[in-house]
């Protein structure tokens, strides 16, 4: 039995029957003008402070290149991740979920890639936790060490 437990916890044989056991779901389109956070724990936002209606846990950073060159400096950050996978990509928005290492919990990670003028540009992040009020911080330390990244 511990063998099975080991297998399924420890071993890319356990991914999929983990995944199974703790789908994402559908996974509802972000509108960052009208977002409203929940009193859940497991949640944190980062916004330009014109474009959320709800308060964010963060100021979104300027970035001194344009939208396009975020985009491509975004992007090398996610390949770097571990486990994340991308569910939808439309407009300047992308969401995309990242599984814990163990037990292969989901966490929804929405980005909006925001145009200021042709050499400046920021963005808006929210990280959630699918299931479960607590998350132990992850969220919030994700968007930071990816924001860190991004620099």
């Amino acid at each position: 039995m511990a063998a099975v437990a080991a297998a399924l916890l420890l071993t890319p044989l356990g991914e999929r029957p983990l995944r199974a056991l703790l789908p994402v779901g559908d996974v509802a389109a972000i509108d960052f003008a009208t977002l409203r956070l929940s009193t859940k724990a497991n949640q944190y936002l980062v916004c330009p402070p014109d474009l959320c209606a709800g308060e964010a846990h963060g100021a979104s950073p300027l970035f001194p290149y344009s939208v396009e060159q975020l985009r491509t400096r975004w992007d090398a950050v996610i390949a770097a991740q571990p486990r994340v996978v991308t569910l939808a990509e439309h407009d300047h928005q992308i969401d995309y979920v990242q599984r814990t290492a163990l037990f292969r919990f989901p966490d929804i990670i929405t980005v909006r890639f925001i145009p200021l003028t042709p050499a400046r540009s920021t963005l808006a992040l929210y990280s959630r936790s699918v299931y479960g009020s607590g998350d132990f911080g992850v969220n919030r330390a994700r968007l930071v060490q990816w924001l860190a990244a991004l620099n």
